[in-house]
């Protein structure tokens, strides 16, 4: 059953990937975030797709998407007591997540710099 949150969501053309990969990503952190990180992390995609369409960049949907949505990851319960930034926790769930999905290494690696960076942290390295 789709989300209601993501269903039927077309701006500008930009839509959420209709693929496997996709639905795993929303149900995962549909289970995991709050309702209010889910549509953040919801939004971030939609303003990421729009931002590199409007700037004519080449992306791939569904990596992006898994980048939006486990952005935040690194916020809720599960990683509390963890000692890593909490961009470096989510970019290693979404490596853990993609990893697990046969997802190929080089794609997995921008993923995870995708998140681990994007509060614009440098010198963060992968654990």
């Amino acid at each position: 059953m789709e989300d209601e949150a993501v269903a039927g969501n077309d701006i500008s053309g930009v839509r959420i990937p209709d693929s496997e990969l996709a639905r795993e990503v929303t149900q995962l952190i549909r289970d995991t975030e709050s309702d209010l990180l889910f549509r953040h992390s919801t939004r971030v995609y939609f303003w990421g797709a729009l931002a590199g369409k409007r700037k004519g960049l080449a992306f791939d949907p569904e990596l992006l998407y898994t980048a939006a949505m486990f952005h935040d990851v690194g916020l809720t319960q599960r990683y509390r007591e963890s000692q890593l930034r909490f961009e470096v926790d989510g970019a290693n769930a979404a490596r853990d997540f993609l990893r697990g999905h046969g997802i190929s290494e080089r794609d997995v690696e921008k993923v995870w710099a995708a998140v681990a960076l994007h509060a614009g942290h440098s010198g963060v390295h992968a654990s």
